[in-house]
C-alpha cells in the first residue's frame, strides 16, 4: 500500500457523478493509498459546486480524509507558480485553483491525483500521479 496521496476535486466529482462509484478513480486511491488528502481548496471547490441537498453527502466523504491547510506556506508557492507562468509567458495560465490545490501538494510533498492533467503537468515541481 503506498504512503499518501492529494486528490483533486475532479476526482471527488467523478466518484459522485459514477453509476458504478466501486470502479470510480476516488475509489481505486481509497484501496491503493494508506493516507489520502484533500486541499482545503478542493474542498471548497466541490462544496461551491454542491447542491445543498448533497452537502451532507461531501461531508460524509470529507470526513475519512484529512484537509490540508490553505496556509502562508501554500499562500506563497501558488504565488510562485503564478509569477513563473507570468515570466514565462506559456501559452496559458492555470486556472487560478488549479494553482492553488497544486500548491498544496507542493508544499506538503504529495502527489497529485487528478483526472485533469493537461492544467497541472505545466507545473514543474509538480508530482502527478
Amino acid at each position: 500500500m503506498e504512503t499518501g496521496i492529494i486528490i483533486d476535486a475532479c476526482i471527488f466529482i467523478e466518484y459522485f457523478r459514477a453509476k458504478n462509484k466501486d470502479s470510480s478513480a476516488l475509489e481505486n486511491l481509497l484501496k491503493k493509498y494508506k493516507k489520502c488528502f484533500v486541499s482545503a481548496v478542493a474542498k471548497y471547490e466541490v462544496l461551491c459546486g454542491a447542491a445543498d441537498e448533497d452537502v451532507a453527502f461531501w461531508e460524509t466523504i470529507f470526513s475519512n480524509m484529512e484537509i490540508l491547510p490553505f496556509d502562508d506556506l501554500t499562500i506563497n508557492k501558488a504565488r510562485q507558480i503564478y509569477i513563473y507562468r507570468q515570466l514565462n509567458r506559456k501559452k496559458r495560465l492555470i486556472d487560478a485553483i488549479d494553482i492553488l490545490i497544486a500548491a498544496t501538494a507542493i508544499v506538503y510533498d504529495l502527489p497529485l491525483s487528478t483526472l485533469n492533467r493537461k492544467h497541472f503537468e505545466r507545473i514543474d515541481e509538480l508530482q502527478l500521479l
